[in-house]
């Protein structure tokens, strides 16, 4: 896996764009007078799913360039690259409601051009700007590393797809563009999706973009034309199931910008006040956490906490009013907590140790997975410092983090009620499941009690060679009021073990309890994790 660092947390996440300034000629490293170039394709492909590259030039209508031809090569350890010739590249543009701003391409490489096992990609455009010819190698970003692509041909589906469907839940499209950031279509997300082996996608651009002007996401438009178009395109038929949601920006307890996401919507619920626009808190209501939810409840959608675990970096602090989630703000009816986001990192551990507390309160709370990707398929690209740097990081990128529900309906209320339902759980590879008997289709996750009588349950966990053997399984429990969680069923896995299902016994467990399951995969150093949500007596 690509090892890409950086020195400073990035001030947002997205691909960059590079071209804001405060006003005329202040200083910007980051600047070019051409579009910005970024190839992407997904990390890893689905069997019998060929590899899309994508190719995206951003602001055209400021930039001119002519796009004339793009050579990919790829390539293996010890393996000689295969070159990949594009030319007449009109013939592999994609339509889309901002292509006056936004020209995207997709280039196509078959399965049968593809051996299993991981490839590097590395993708050239040429181009021709005024008089001069000119060749940018996988992006035009100032400061990024240009390194190659890695993509992993799976000869094997997802662990249990025959059990589950797989998603990203925190997912911005084009619709969220601002200052420092703009995201694909939604043509490209479902491509990518699909290939990557994904079933669905939320669709969670911010409240604050989605209140701007379709031609200039820097003036505000109170007839929500961005919104309707993005409500529009969602009409479409689609390979994925693509979820229409939001990530509203509200005001926690401290009077700061927190974001709560939500699914299932019909109408746009207001938030701008971390936009960075001018007078967002006077055009749109800035609601409170609580207004929020009973907004989304009252459309008969669902939301979760965004991202809880992660804290607000002192730029943002200080420019855009932005706030962290605690647990008062948390008490609120929040149908589910995006504790996973992107990576088992420290946002996620200050984010569990929230889920764990409220579950000790006595909520019912299932856990969700995203990775806030504003397209980022590959690997995250943002801007580090602004106007100074761009930041990389190859182990952050959609589908890194998967929340998957335990249902194979490929219809987006179905999969809003499972999650509703609390029958879902979180991975970066292996699958896993608590069941009422051997049976792996008797999934007792649920937010729903189980039957006290029951004096046992079984935990199955399954991995593949692409993330590696089990290593370890756990089953914890605890209860309300309870300040620590017990282990009731743990195993350390023998060497070349992909699947488990046993029992465990839960005669002893006093009402009321939850019950939760974790698994750990390896395939050399990397590590994998999966988290069930609870089930509860």
């Amino acid at each position: 896996m690509l090892d890409i660092t950086a020195t400073t947390v990035p001030f947002l996440a997205a691909y960059a764009e590079t071209h804001f300034r405060f006003f005329p000629h202040f200083p910007n490293l980051l600047f070019k007078k051409e579009p910005e170039i970024i190839f992407d394709l997904p990390r890893r492909l689905d069997p019998g799913q060929n590899l899309p590259i994508v190719l995206l030039l951003n602001e055209i209508h400021r930039f001119t360039i002519e796009p004339l031809t793009v050579a990919i090569t790829i390539s293996r350890k010890a393996q000689k690259p295969i070159l990949f010739n594009f030319n007449d590249l009109e013939k592999y543009e994609i339509s889309h409601s901002l292509d006056k701003q936004l020209r995207v391409f997709i280039f196509t490489i078959t399965r049968e051009e593809l051996a299993d096992g991981e490839v590097f990609i590395n993708a050239a455009l040429t181009f021709k700007k005024g008089r001069r010819i000119e060749t940018i190698l996988n992006d035009n970003l100032f400061s990024s590393s240009k390194l190659p692509f890695s993509c992993f041909i799976s000869p094997n589906h997802l662990p249990c797809n025959n059990l589950c469907l797989y998603g990203d839940l925190h997912v911005h499209s084009m619709y969220s563009q601002s200052h420092v950031e703009f995201g694909p279509p939604l043509g490209g997300i479902d491509l990518i999706a699909s290939s990557s082996g994904l079933s669905f996608a939320g669709i969670t651009d911010h409240s604050y973009d989605l209140a701007c002007s379709l031609s200039n996401y820097l003036k505000q438009d109170q007839s929500l034309t961005r919104w309707n178009a993005l409500k529009n395109d969602l009409k479409e038929r689609f390979k994925t199931v693509l979820l229409h949601g939001e990530e509203i920006s509200c005001l926690n307890n401290d009077r700061k910008a927190v974001h709560l996401c939500a699914l299932g919507l019909n109408d746009y619920i207001s938030g701008t006040i971390d936009g960075a626009r001018r007078n967002n808190d006077q055009a749109f209501k800035q609601l409170t956490i609580s207004q929020a939810v009973d907004e989304v409840h009252r459309q008969g959608g669902i939301c979760f906490a965004a991202h809880p675990g992660s804290k607000a970096g002192i730029l943002q602090q200080i420019f855009l009013h932005r706030g962290t989630w605690s647990l008062k703000d948390a008490e609120v009816a929040l149908d589910a907590f995006q504790a996973l986001n992107s990576g088992y990192n420290g946002s996620w551990e200050r984010g569990k140790a929230m889920w764990i507390k409220m579950l000790q309160s006595g909520r019912r709370i299932p856990l969700l997975a995203g990775n806030d990707a504003h397209g980022d398929f590959n690997r995250y690209r943002a801007i580090s410092a602004p106007f100074l740097s761009i930041y990389e990081n190859s182990q952050r990128f959609m589908s890194c983090s998967k929340v998957g529900v335990y249902n194979t309906l490929r219809d987006a209320s179905a999969i809003i009620n499972s999650i509703k339902n609390g029958s879902t759980f979180i991975t970066t590879g292996p699958y896993i499941s608590i069941n009422y008997d051997l049976s792996p289709t008797t999934h007792a996750v649920s937010s729903r009690s189980i039957d006290s009588t029951l004096k046992r349950l079984y935990v199955h966990a399954e991995s593949t060679p692409e993330f590696g053997q089990l290593t370890s399984l756990r089953v914890l429990t605890g209860s309300q009021g309870s300040e620590n969680e017990r282990v009731i069923f743990t195993r350390s896995c023998e060497t070349g073990t992909y699947e488990i299902n046993e029992f465990f016994s839960i005669e002893d467990l006093s009402s009321p309890a939850y019950i939760r399951a974790e698994v750990k995969s390896s395939k050399g150093e990397e590590v994998f994790q999966g988290y069930t949500s609870p089930c509860y007596l």
